[in-house]
């Protein structure tokens, strides 16, 4: 696959490569990288031709028995349409009721702290910045593993603690004054877009946050009616200054 892309393309196409790529994929020798082999259940991201449009946010699962194809072939098929430029995301493997019972049981763990990142190191490739609102709407209309009210504590109150930020994370007298206004019926985040906005042009994925009305930090708007007021009273936080250790 260090072919040149035209090359790369013309093996892609190749019946014969394709059961080869197929089978060593699914071979012991795949090692942890086996897990990505669910082709199923990639979801077709940003896409690049004609062929593809209307694609996005689709199941490659879906679209295979839509077409009639394998797997495999139907996923080849669609970024080869795109000249090897189709933006996918894989989807989790561990999906199961069983699983999703075993997190709620983790969460109840004060040393749990719920998240969605991995520092910023892959910003074009995961998008975890939207499991607030995805959260939040998976707890109020989806699979109701807890109550809003304790979806709201792991996403403030725990990690504010987590981190020792003083008067935050809580509605508390003599606290800051950081409040999200958001319409339980709506919460939740928006489909994934690849943007180019980064310094050079880099890209990151991402994904609006939806039924969010107004969110105050300091006491002050800086979303107001799901619109950004252009006031930012934001300040570093500094270790020991606005954090303790106790």
């Amino acid at each position: 696959m260090n072919l040149p892309i035209a090359q790369r393309m013309a093996r892609l196409r190749d019946p014969e490569t394709r059961i080869m790529l197929e089978t060593r994929a699914a071979s012991p020798d795949a090692g942890a990288f086996g897990r990505l082999t669910g082709w199923d259940r990639y979801v077709i991201g940003d896409t690049y031709s004609e062929a593809n449009r209307g694609l996005s946010g689709c199941r490659v699962g879906d679209i295979a028995r839509q077409r009639g194809q394998r797997d495999f072939n139907c996923l080849l098929d669609i970024v080869l349409a795109d000249d090897l430029r189709t933006v996918l995301w894989p989807g989790p493997t561990d999906d199961d009721k069983e699983s999703w019972r075993m997190r709620a049981e983790a969460w109840k763990d004060s040393s749990v702290m719920i998240g969605g990142s991995d520092a910023g190191a892959h910003l074009d490739r995961m998008c975890g910045a939207p499991y607030t609102t995805q959260f939040l709407a998976d707890c109020l209309r989806g699979r109701q593993l807890v109550t809003m009210e304790e979806a709201i504590r792991l996403i403030t109150d725990v990690p504010s603690r987590s981190f020792g930020l003083r008067g935050r994370g809580r509605v508390a007298a003599g606290w800051q004054a950081d409040l999200v206004v958001f319409d339980p019926r709506q919460v939740d985040a928006g489909p994934f877009e690849l943007r180019r906005d980064l310094p050079g042009g880099s890209a990151r994925l991402y994904a609006a946050a939806l039924g969010v009305h107004h969110v105050l930090v300091n006491g002050r708007r800086t979303i107001a009616d799901g619109r950004c007021s252009g006031v930012y009273p934001c300040q570093v936080l500094r270790s020991a200054r606005d954090t303790s250790s106790e």
